[in-house]
């Protein structure tokens, strides 16, 4: 038993004697630096980039690993690296590795351990990554035992890696896109099968994202890559819980400053059909928030991608948004090449304040006076977008405005929505705003209003925005007009444009303008002892607007008349200069032209010779709702006295010289009867 013992403890020491020189030798630098000399230039070659590492460590225990730290995958120049992390690690198998005293290297698996990925759009729209899997700039060296070199990867993983996404036309600072990714995928190797399964977190602290991809075949190289040699790809996808309002910031911001929050879960699975990759799923949208109220929605999803030629198309089909104000369904067609939008919707309600209330409540930082929205490669970029679509509503509602079958075709137009056609049914007539612009974009929505009016009712207009019917009548005009937002009190004090406008079968209905008019001119006739007291007009407390029609236009919150307003009523005719404020404020002035008809009524009496028509000094202050009127008649009366007075006194002049002229011929023929001439 003592002599087995011995033996017992010699082999063990044996043993760990060759342990340790093993080891000893192995970890010599030998082992790393064949690793380092193995993969470095296998990964530059196939990605077309330089990879470097800052140093190489093998590890024994508990499995035979070498650690390539500090490893980077070069960018582009003046930009960060494409990829970086924190270790490369490089699993080999120990019996060969030992047997072969370190001269037989087997890859067993890879490890990306806390990867960080860098996504750079340059100033001139390309990415980054654009070019990856093309020759290197300089050959790798080549391995005199390369092809004794025995590589086989069972597995490659990546731990805890991240994505950055950097925008240098927007000058965005780094953001970060995904993150605590993990991948597992087995039989990793040029020419063999692939199985891989994904997790990760989409703008989120928690993991919302998980894939499953089988490949049937990866090619032996990226050259073999091509028509017809495309791997055969099957899978499944699955996003649960995406924050919208995280997520906008990875969007251009022409859109995303009109996102909310919401969530978004989906589903889909992914096929190869006619070497083609397809994915079929659809999803559902929960609390998207619309003024502070819940919308909910969802959508059906079938998407195409061609590995040969680049294209790729997605269809959403079955699209639903139902929430406060809002009710929309429709379908949307996205391609990349060329780059092409399409979407048609259709739907029974859309408010516009719910629209205008998905703009997010931040401040925007404000731009130098008149810096571009969009810089030069942005504005390229959006030109060379094709959105086009159709829009169609029941009823389109504002407040207390509304507007009903809703007809448009809509185009992205640098950046806004172009109508290029629209018309709708607004308060018993119609409206065509073919042209006009709206940029959603904008924390404060810009917009450029081209619309034509015909037969609109104006009293129901006014009554819906003010609460007061001023004005009755059916319009029919054109008008051009330009603001942001839908803050009528911020709003009017911006607004700017021209119009013009014709009322028909019109009246005032605030005030009696004919009243006020004749009844200055009576009180000047009375003064002048020649006038009657001023008859009730018709009206009733308003004025009739025959024929009016104004042409204006708009600044300083105000419509100023660019010529005098005129129209017809039952006292004349009158025309008023100066402006009407878009808060109701009157500031017009001119002259009332009062008919012979209307004179007979406050003139009649004293039998003066009236004139076809007598003009008056008018002015309107105050408001639409409550007028202010100035009729200034005196001078009007005095000339009109006076020219009557001075045409009296000729008369009499030519009385008294005729009775003259009769009484010298009575005295004449008297004479001459005296003397028997002319009598019997």
């Amino acid at each position: 038993m003592g002599r087995l013992a011995k033996i017992l403890v010699g082999i063990v020491g044996i043993v760990v004697l060759l342990l340790v020189g093993l080891t000893l030798l192995l970890q010599s630098g030998a082992v790393s630096n064949r690793v380092k000399d193995l993969v470095v230039p296998r990964v530059s070659a196939a990605l077309g980039r330089e990879l470097t590492v800052a140093g190489a460590k093998l590890s024994i225990f508990p499995s035979p690993r070498v650690a390539l730290r500090g490893a980077k995958l070069a960018g582009r120049p003046n930009e960060p690296a494409l990829a970086e992390m924190e270790s490369l690690d490089v699993g080999v198998a120990f019996w060969p590795l030992a047997t072969s005293l370190g001269k037989d290297v087997r890859v067993t698996h890879i490890a990306l351990v806390k990867p960080v990925l860098n996504l750079v759009r340059a100033k001139d729209g390309t990415w980054n990554y654009e070019g990856l899997g093309g020759e290197a700039k300089t050959p790798p060296p080549q391995d005199p035992n390369a092809q004794k070199t025995k590589v086989v990867v069972d597995k490659a993983t990546i731990q805890d890696g991240t994505v950055r996404y950097i925008d240098q036309q927007t000058g965005a600072d780094a953001r970060v896109a995904l993150q605590k990714i993990d991948l597992d995928a087995s039989n990793v190797g040029l020419g063999q099968p692939l199985d891989a399964k994904l997790s990760a977190a989409i703008a989120s602290e928690e993991k919302n994202f998980e894939a499953q991809v089988h490949a049937s075949k990866l090619p032996e190289s990226a050259a073999d890559l091509g028509p017809g040699k495309y791997p055969e790809l099957t899978g499944t996808i699955a996003l649960k819980g995406l924050d919208l309002a995280k997520f906008r910031a990875f969007f251009p911001s022409k859109v995303t400053r009109i996102m909310t929050g919401g969530r978004v879960d989906a589903d889909a699975k992914l096929v190869t059909q006619d070497q083609k990759y397809v994915v079929d799923g659809g999803g559902k949208l929960s609390q998207v928030r619309l003024r502070g109220d819940p919308a909910q929605g969802g959508f059906k999803l079938h998407a195409t991608a061609d590995p040969a030629s680049g294209a790729a198309q997605a269809k959403l089909s079955d699209i639903a948004l139902k929430g406060p104000g809002v009710d929309l369904t429709g379908t949307a067609t996205v391609d990349t090449k060329p780059q092409r939008v399409r979407f048609a919707f259709q739907g029974s309600t859309l408010d516009l304040a719910q629209v205008m209330a998905l703009a997010p409540q931040e401040q925007q930082p404000e731009k130098p006076k008149g810096a571009p929205l969009l810089t030069a490669e942005q504005r390229k970029e959006v030109e060379a977008l094709d959105v086009q679509g159709t829009v169609a509503l029941q009823k389109v509602v504002r407040g207390a405005f509304a507007a009903d079958d809703f007809k448009a075709d809509l185009a992205l137009d640098q950046g806004a929505f172009l109508i290029r056609q629209g018309s709708a049914k607004f308060f018993g007539g119609n409206v065509d705003a073919a042209g006009t612009r709206f940029d959603l974009s904008q924390a404060l929505p810009t917009w450029n209003l081209k619309a034509k009016l015909e037969g609109v009712d104006l009293g129901k207009a006014l009554a819906a925005f003010s609460g007061v019917a001023a004005v009755t009548g059916t319009t029919t005009g054109a008008l051009d007009l330009n603001g942001a937002g839908v803050d009528w009190n911020a709003l009017k004090k911006a607004l700017t444009g021209k119009g013009a406008l014709a009322l028909k079968d019109g009246a005032l209905t605030t005030a009696d303008l004919g009243s006020s008019v004749l009844g200055a001119v009576s009180k000047g006739l009375q003064a002048a002892g020649k006038g009657n007291l001023a008859q009730k007009l018709t009206d009733d407390g308003k004025t009739s607007l025959k024929d009016l029609a104004a042409s204006f236009t708009v600044e300083d919150g105000a419509l100023k008349l660019a010529k005098a307003l005129s129209f017809n009523a039952p006292f004349g005719a009158a025309q008023l200069g100066g402006k009407i404020g878009l808060g109701g404020e009157l500031g017009l002035d001119g002259t009332a032209t009062v008919s012979k008809e209307a004179l007979s009524q406050v003139a009649g009496g004293s039998k003066i010779p009236l004139p076809s028509g007598l003009q008056v000094p008018l002015a309107l202050g105050g408001t639409l709702s409550q007028p202010s009127v100035s009729v200034k008649a005196d001078e009007a009366v005095t000339n009109l006295v006076s020219g009557a007075a001075k045409a009296k006194a000729a008369e009499l002049q030519k009385d008294v010289t005729r009775r003259a002229q009769d009484e010298a011929k009575k005295g004449v023929g008297d004479i001459l009867k005296g003397f028997g001439v002319g009598g019997h």
